[in-house]
């Protein structure tokens, strides 16, 4: 039979699974795996489901993200790029089911190959050649992994990010257009222009005609 868990129990041997494979150091307080390559900070962070419920249902997801302290010291100002850990069968593309023994090995063997191919290959990347790595993120995957533009240029400069800006703003809406003149006129009533965002970079830069 099937061995149910505890919530406790399941989220504990995940993390600890995935702490051992990857080296990295556990922050229990925060519930991350952290990993610091020079001035830049990888982590790793977990998540649980408000609807878990020891030895009934127990649903965990994690992201990825790299964090850049010289962009300032909130996590919305220097959380430079994410990648969401999600199920990508079966009914919930959210959580993972790690509800039973079974279960959770899957799902052990499912982060280990997906961190395999993010987190840890990013992370080699930036210990030997950090200027290819931010240029992959913006070449290859800027859209999968929400990549800032402000972190990009902080490293390869303003001239990296043009292309990408032109990008960015030919496919705006007419709505959003307006919303960057009104912003072009002092207009602060949208999210985009109170936060560090792209639109707000490419704005404030200059980077469009």
């Amino acid at each position: 039979m099937n061995q149910m868990l505890s919530v406790d129990e399941a989220v504990l041997a995940a993390i600890s699974e995935l702490e051992e494979y990857t080296g990295w150091k556990y922050v229990k307080s925060q519930r991350r795996l952290k990993k610091k390559c020079k001035d830049i900070e990888l982590v790793i962070d977990f998540f649980t489901s408000k609807w878990n419920h020891s030895y009934e249902y127990a649903g965990i997801n994690a992201e990825f993200s790299m964090v850049y302290k010289k962009l300032g010291k909130l996590p919305v100002q220097n959380t430079v790029a994410v990648y969401c850990f999600r199920p990508k069968e079966g009914n919930d593309t959210y959580w993972f089911d790690i509800s039973s023994k079974d279960k959770l090995v899957s799902v052990i063997d499912i982060l280990k190959r997906e961190i395999d191919q993010t987190a840890l290959y990013f992370a080699g990347k930036f210990e030997s050649d950090r200027e290819g790595a931010v240029r992959e993120l913006l070449e290859k995957h800027f859209d999968e992994y929400h990549v800032k533009l402000a972190f990009v240029a902080a490293i390869l400069g303003n001239d990296a990010v043009v292309q990408k800006a032109h990008e960015i703003y030919d496919a705006l809406s007419d709505e959003e257009r307006q919303q960057v003149e009104d912003y072009k006129n002092g207009a602060q009533t949208m999210a985009w222009m109170l936060n560090p965002s792209n639109l707000k970079y490419i704005i404030d830069n200059h980077l469009v005609d």
